[in-house]
């Protein structure tokens, strides 16, 4: 993958399991729910591959004491949302790595280190990595995370990183592994097709 694109952000915290980073506002590319990103490890040898699956925007007592004000202006608005910068972090859970040109659907060896960059990753680095499904069992059996909904989102956009002619067999394949892997919850099973729009 190449390593010259711009960071969205650094980590804050991790494990194995995924990484915590720190974005500050205003930034051209806020992560989203579902999005594929990915954070330096083992010294730039490796790739971590994360799933963001929460996105908190961190308060501070000005901002708290501004909005119990009876109104706001629209310069007190953009001083608090752009000039302040306020801090958005987002938890990623890891999904996959990569070392070298090889991509790997399990947890990595080390987590990224505190400070590593974190990059979104393009259209092409997802279709590549989602020509495999095997990142879906990572996401099914994560705890403390919208699961289903993390599974949607994510499919939807590498629905985005294929073709138009593309996209309807490839939301096809990813629910019927999706059935594969959910045999006997017919109830959530349908829940996550109708997501998916499959």
């Amino acid at each position: 993958m190449k390593q010259e694109k711009a960071s969205i952000g650094r980590v804050t915290r991790s494990s194995t399991l995924g990484f915590v980073g720190v974005v500050r506002l205003p930034e051209p590319d806020v992560p989203t729910f579902g999005s594929f990103c990915r954070a330096e490890a083992q010294r730039g040898q490796s790739w971590v591959i994360g799933l963001i699956y929460n996105i908190s925007i961190e308060d501070d007592a000005f901002a708290r004491q501004v909005a119990t004000a009876d109104s706001l202006t629209p310069e007190q608005l953009a001083d608090t949302r752009f000039n302040r910068q306020v801090p958005v972090e987002f938890s990623a859970l890891a999904v996959g790595f990569q070392n070298g040109r090889d991509l790997y659907y399990s947890l990595p060896p080390q987590p990224p280190l505190t400070l590593a960059p974190i990059h979104a990753m393009s259209s092409g680095e997802v279709g590549s990595f989602t020509e495999r499904l095997d990142f879906i069992p990572l996401i099914l059996s994560a705890v403390e995370v919208p699961a289903d909904e993390l599974i949607a989102a994510s499919l939807r956009l590498a629905t985005t990183a294929r073709s138009e002619n593309e996209r309807r067999a490839f939301l096809v394949r990813a629910g019927a592994e999706c059935a594969r892997l959910l045999p006997h919850d017919l109830v959530r099973l349908s829940q996550l097709l109708r997501s998916l729009g499959a």
